[in-house]
């Protein structure tokens, strides 16, 4: 399991985020298919961008947050 955004690899499966955030992986696929979760559909599956999903800790981690 996921404790720290670091930890997180840069594209991931909805499963992992799912496993990160809490979330049931089903409501994680239905959110990617809203458009709530920005991901990619790459050969069937979907690929979330960390750096995408979790701007604002993107930017803490690399010194630019607020």
């Amino acid at each position: 399991m996921y404790e720290r955004f670091e930890d997180l690899p840069l594209f991931m499966s909805p499963k992992q985020y799912a496993e990160f955030t809490g979330e049931h992986i089903n409501t994680v696929r239905r959110k990617l298919q809203e458009g709530t979760i920005s991901g990619d559909k790459k050969g069937g599956t979907w690929v979330i961008c960390r750096d995408a999903a979790f701007p604002n800790a993107a930017r803490e981690v690399i010194g630019h947050g607020c």
